[in-house]
């Protein structure tokens, strides 16, 4: 089964220095780049030192890094914006909206604080916010279903958890939010790079993501994506002249002041772009789109199945859902004992420890004898 999807993922391997000197098992805490991003961040800073700035050619590439990032998340050029990070974009989605004190807003407990400070902000607009204790192994209908109203005016969720992992019910969820009239706002950073994306056909009102996991960029550089048909009616909570429809004859002073806001997601991005950060996500998604987001899924479907079955042999149970189809790049296991974290990092490999687990996240990056020898060494530490 790997056989099919081996050659463009050794390829794309081999772009990533750390896989020479560490099994890097990290990618949902952060990426470790690729060359391609590195390079093309010291040929942009190269040609500033060399020739200055040339905000001409820097515009072209924001353009065409906006339309590979519309061809990986599946949705149209104008409906995607930069930002940040994902905090930022889901302010972005929290403060466009036009509250009335009594609203409410619907997420689960359990997302990551990201996805929870954004909303509870609103409670200084009289919003309330429910947060729901999750009792299933993933966030769907039947969980938050019960506690949404005619006021509800958001559900909030992750696609997939930062912890366990488990790829949520956003079909589901969408459908719901359609019937009651609710936008549903996502936050996609522990999906998007890692596996299929199609947000046209998602009925998602607004989504996020970081840069700097799946997408393999750095810091500091981030999507947002706000459906084209509910764009006309959401303020953006900033403005700048980069938001704004350019006036007849702009040359850097406001003659007008009725200018409108601009028609399609740009109206959400302010002041100078990150423009070294969309240089690099550019080459990140040449990677990714070069690869196939479908190579990609089903490449990192394979490595996590492998690594649960390895890890049961030993008696280590996968922590989440049982259902493979709810797994996603995030494996969270439940070893005896503490350390273990320390233990891995001690013989070169790279973890985390989350809510007591521990979390293995896999990228494009990583093939079968990363995960061979990751248990090799876990094996070490169980044996009497």
């Amino acid at each position: 089964m790997m056989d099919t999807f081996m050659d463009p993922l050794i390829a794309a391997r081999a772009q990533f220095p750390i896989t020479r000197h560490l099994i890097y098992l990290d990618s949902a805490n952060m990426n470790s780049p690729p060359d391609c991003v590195t390079q093309t961040l010291a040929d942009y800073y190269t040609a500033i030192q060399t020739h200055g700035g040339d905000k001409r050619a820097w515009g072209a590439t924001v353009a065409a890094t906006r339309a590979k990032a519309a061809q990986l998340l599946g949705c149209d050029t104008g409906e995607v914006a930069f930002c940040k990070n994902t905090s930022e974009g889901i302010n972005i989605a929290a403060n466009a909206i036009d509250w009335r004190p009594g609203d409410n807003v619907v997420l689960p407990a359990s997302e990551h604080p990201n996805n929870v400070f954004p909303w509870l902000n609103l409670r200084r607009h009289g919003v309330e916010i429910r947060m729901i204790p999750q009792t299933e192994n993933w966030v769907g209908p039947d969980l938050l279903g019960p506690h949404i109203d005619s006021r509800t005016r958001v559900v909030a969720v992750a696609d997939v958890s930062f912890h366990p992992g488990q790829r949520n019910d956003l079909p589901g969820l969408a459908e719901l939010c359609r019937r009651v009239g609710a936008h549903l706002v996502v936050d996609g950073v522990q999906a998007v790079g890692l596996r299929e994306v199609d947000l046209r056909n998602s009925g998602i009102a607004m989504w996020a993501a970081s840069g700097h996991k799946g997408l393999l960029c750095p810091h500091g550089i981030g999507l947002f994506y706000c459906r084209s048909d509910l764009i006309p009616a959401l303020a953006p909570a900033y403005a700048a002249r980069a938001s704004m429809v350019p006036a007849p004859g702009d040359d850097h002073v406001v003659r007008e002041i009725d200018v409108p806001f601009a028609p399609d997601a740009q109206r959400f991005e302010i002041g100078n772009h990150n423009y070294s950060g969309i240089y690099a996500m550019g080459a990140a998604l040449d990677l990714l789109l070069g690869i196939g987001i479908g190579t990609i899924e089903q490449h990192i479907t394979t490595l996590a199945a492998y690594l649960t079955d390895r890890l049961a042999a030993h008696g280590v149970s996968r922590l989440g859902p049982a259902d493979p189809r709810r797994w996603s790049s995030i494996c969270a296991y439940d070893p005896p004992g503490d350390g273990w974290v320390e233990y891995f990092a001690a013989n070169n490999i790279i973890v985390s420890g989350r809510l007591g687990g521990l979390r293995v996240s896999l990228g494009v990056h990583n093939n079968i004898e990363d995960l061979d020898n990751f248990v090799e060494i876990l094996s070490r530490r169980l044996k009497p």
